[in-house]
């Protein structure tokens, strides 16, 4: 489970400044918020049991996320106020391994 940096560039300049008090290495991923979140996909089924699963908020990075891998079965696990949160299992990790290596 990983509550990594994922705020798009442009969403981290939109900020209210009560969010300034936080460096923008902790909120801030890149141009479009999944710079750790890539690195978390190419390197969790080194961690991962062969049952297990990945759970990783992407807040409102899941757009770029979707965009970038469309063909991987992310599970998209809604709540009633907030989204952007997958979950991926350790044998779909292994089946896109090269699309993530490659991103």
């Amino acid at each position: 489970m990983s509550n990594p940096p994922y705020v798009d560039s442009r969403d981290l300049a939109a900020m209210p400044a009560e969010y300034r008090h936080e460096p923008d290495l902790a909120l801030g991923a890149g141009s479009d918020g999944l710079d750790i979140v890539r690195r978390i996909l190419r390197e969790a089924r080194g961690y991962l049991s062969d049952d297990g699963i990945l759970v990783v908020e992407v807040g409102n990075s899941q757009r770029h996320l979707e965009a970038a891998f469309p063909e991987v079965p992310f599970l998209w696990l809604d709540f009633e106020r907030r989204r952007g949160r997958l979950r991926a299992r350790r044998r779909d990790l292994d089946a896109h391994a090269a699309q993530f290596a490659a991103a």
